[in-house]
Formats: structure tokens, sequence, C-alpha cells
């Protein structure tokens, strides 16, 4: 049976969407450029979509499929994942959140991602590759 891992969600990212929808609420009521009114409904309601819709899903045949919004899923057999490792980089993800894990393919570092529950997404992975070292 598959498991799907939501995003955790940081603190900051709820600050953007918050300050996003801020800026479409007053360029409608300020009465701005169809422009400005367009272009910050289309980025607000693209952080709802990414909200929504990034997750990570272990599936029964062993691939860690990883998912966020209108991006390219990301797929991987599980069994190529030679390491993870915990990180805050704050470089362009599939990850909501700063408490992020890098997932390593051999010994190059294949994507950052931000589960909900690390401890169990971990346990699930090594359920499948039990030879998954954790980095410190």
């Amino acid at each position: 049976m598959d498991r799907e891992f939501k995003s955790k969600v940081g603190w900051w990212y709820h600050g953007v969407l918050w300050v996003m929808a801020l800026t479409t609420i007053l360029a409608f009521v300020s009465g701005s450029t169809p422009l400005v009114m367009i272009t910050s409904l289309l980025a607000t309601l693209m952080l709802v979509h990414m909200l929504l819709t990034t997750w990570y899903r272990i599936t029964a045949d062993g691939y860690l499929i990883v998912h966020c919004s209108i991006f390219p899923e990301k797929k991987i057999k599980i069994e190529e994942i030679s390491a993870i490792e915990a990180t805050a980089m704050p470089v362009s993800s599939y990850a909501l959140s700063l408490d992020r894990i890098i997932i390593y393919k051999g010994n190059l570092q294949w994507l950052l991602i931000s589960p909900k529950d690390k401890k169990e997404f971990v346990r699930c992975l090594r359920k499948f590759n039990p030879e998954i070292q954790i980095k410190d």
C-alpha cells in the first residue's frame, strides 16, 4: 500500500502567502492596473496551489514520487537512495519548510524535501532500503 506524506509548511511560507493575499486585496480595492491585479492574484493562487499539492509518496513497488504543484513530478527507486541528511538550505526545492531532508543518489544530492513526519518518512524508506545512511 502506498504511503503519502504532506510537506511540512514553515512559518515563512505562511508569511509570504499572507503578504501576497493582502497585496492582491489591496490591488483590487485601490483600483490598481489590471496587470497588477491579475499578476498578484495569479501569484497568490499559485502559492495556495503549492500548499495544497506538495506531497511525497512511497509506493508499494518501491518508488519515491515527489510532487509539487505544476512542477514536474520526480521519481526515484528507493533502492537507488544512498543517504539522507537533515538540512535547512534555503534553495529552491519541492519543500515548503526549511526543515528539510537532502536525498542522495550515490554521492550526489538528488533533491530537497520537507515531509511533516520525518522520522516516519525515513522509517518507511528504510523498509525498502535498509542500507540508506543517515548523515549528520
